[in-house]
């Protein structure tokens, strides 16, 4: 009897040890689509660079929502820039520092703080292809249809932040991924049953929202809609006080410092 007794607490104590594994993994797993790496995430204390390396390095801490902003070249290119004068502010340009925008040849010669490589579609696809799990999220460009036309490979894993509500149902027509900008969500009368009407199922608004919608963003949550947040590391707050502060409101956000997910990883 002492043996049978001696079995049967091994085999109980292996079953809640592998499920105590099981759910470390997918708890693990569930931190990946919380944060959303911002403008490819900070590299070098450096944020806004849109660059090959910060993909690489985010990738790294385990993100795998990479949002680039989305630009237009003088010669119709589309590009990952946060804007122009931006752009040109952060490299070696030379000439004026304002809105114009450069070529794609102009823009692709030019080092983002010396060091780091800037992207255009061509190689925002090689990226994405050699990363099969990353999900691409734009911000800044409005057309859908353009960065299909432009060349985007995978729209299974594309999200896009839109801006009209036209732009949004262009996207489901093309069967991509739409996720409407906070100046909709609270702009639009009865937005709930819009979002329902379209199905829509992310949104994006300022964490500075949060305080002031906590009941409209628990009902959103309650049907499934995955709110993120940007702003994140305004007034004194960061990706941290998200988390722990603000995620029964919300579904994850856009984040700088991706050292935090690398944390909750081990």
């Amino acid at each position: 009897m002492k043996k049978i007794s001696g079995l049967l607490f091994t085999l109980l104590l292996l079953f809640f040890s592998s499920c105590s594994k099981e759910e470390a993994i997918v708890e693990k797993k569930s931190f990946t689509d919380i944060f959303i790496a911002h403008a490819g995430g900070a590299i070098e204390g450096v944020i806004y660079t849109n660059s090959l390396e910060a993909l690489d390095l985010s990738y790294r801490k385990g993100c795998k929502l990479f949002e680039l902003d989305i630009i237009e070249t003088s010669d119709g290119k589309l590009v990952a820039a946060h804007d122009w004068k931006h752009y040109k502010t952060i490299t070696n340009y030379s000439g004026t520092i304002d809105d114009t925008p450069l070529t794609e040849k102009q823009f692709l010669s030019l080092k983002i703080c010396r060091k780091f490589t800037p992207m255009n579609m061509e190689s925002i696809n090689e990226w994405f292809a050699e990363h099969k799990d990353a999900i691409f999220v734009t911000d800044k460009i409005n057309s859908p249809a353009k960065v299909l036309r432009e060349g985007f490979l995978f729209k299974d894993r594309l999200i896009m932040e839109l801006f009209t509500w036209e732009a949004v149902e262009e996207a489901i027509k093309e069967g991509i991924t739409a996720m409407p900008n906070e100046g909709l969500i609270f702009k639009t009368p009865d937005i709930e049953e819009k979002l329902s009407a379209l199905n829509i199922k992310h949104i994006v608004i300022s964490r500075t929202r949060i305080e002031s919608n906590k009941k409209f963003l628990t009902r959103l949550k309650e049907k499934g809609i995955k709110t993120y947040v940007f702003h994140v590391n305004f007034h004194g707050k960061d990706e941290r006080y998200v988390l722990e502060n603000e995620m029964d409101y919300i579904y994850g956000m856009y984040a700088d410092n991706l050292d935090l997910l690398l944390s909750l990883q081990k």
